[in-house]
């Protein structure tokens, strides 16, 4: 079953799994489009601990995408 997660800034993803919803936010980057997707976690992780202060997991795209939601940057 597809949900829809809502991103900080007003984009959506839509994606039944953690790992549909970092492919799709890997190929939406409109900066950050290279590399594997573990890569661009990686990245992302980086670029959002310098803009909001605090660090993601990225040893999973369930992680990932947990600590997003937990920190409010993605809304179901």
């Amino acid at each position: 079953m597809k949900r829809t997660y809502r991103i900080k800034g007003g984009d959506t993803i839509v994606a039944a799994t953690p790992q549909e919803f970092v492919r799709e936010l890997h190929e939406g980057s409109r900066f950050d489009f290279g590399g594997t997707d573990t890569e661009y976690m990686e990245r992302f992780a980086i670029r959002l601990e310098q803009l909001e202060g605090y660090r993601i997991r990225t040893d999973t795209p369930e992680t990932f995408l947990g600590d997003l939601i937990e920190h409010g940057f993605v809304e179901t």
